[in-house]
């Protein structure tokens, strides 16, 4: 699925995002978590802590796809009798500790959710995107968290992993 078709399904099933959302998604089509884990045991305490904290939903979906093999695990989908928490979390961890992307890429994919913001797909205007990735670009293009907003009407609780990995793990 190339990332304009990634950027279309997001923006519908989440009108609300905002400019820091939408780099969020494509940051993470490019990097995936964005950082090296060195420590699984703290990494497997994080994801007991929050999964304990979520409603759990079975009925949704277990995943989304983010685009270039990545998706992210909905923490309210997960069954721990099919995907226990500590095979999650390896997985979520095996994914940050090898995929590296590459800072060219992920500024041309910028290039794409500006199009498509000029295109009118996202309630933010190409205007206010614009703004933002200026003052994102002199930051360094660093992991952004999402907006107060999309965390407020989407209680957003995932793992970002490899789909093939995940796939792997479910058979």
């Amino acid at each position: 699925m190339e990332l304009i078709d990634i950027l279309s399904l997001h923006a519908e099933k989440y009108p609300l995002m905002l400019c820091e959302d939408a780099v969020k998604l494509v940051y993470q089509n490019e990097f995936a978590g964005g950082h090296m884990i060195k420590d699984a045991s703290s990494a497997l305490a994080m994801l007991r802590r929050e999964f304990a904290g979520v409603e759990r939903r079975l009925s949704l979906p277990l995943y989304e796809p983010i685009g270039n093999g990545i998706v992210r695990v909905d923490l309210c989908a997960v069954d721990t009798a099919r995907l226990p928490l500590e095979a999650l979390n390896s997985i979520f961890v095996q994914t940050a500790n090898s995929n590296r992307g590459d800072m060219a890429s992920f500024k041309a994919k910028l290039g794409v959710l500006s199009r498509a913001a000029a295109g009118g797909m996202f309630s933010f205007t190409s205007k206010e995107l614009d703004a933002y990735l200026l003052g994102y670009a002199g930051l360094g293009y660093p992991a952004v968290s999402h907006s107060a907003k999309y965390r407020l009407a989407y209680r957003p609780a995932y793992r970002v992993v490899d789909e093939r990995l995940l796939l792997k793990q479910l058979i």
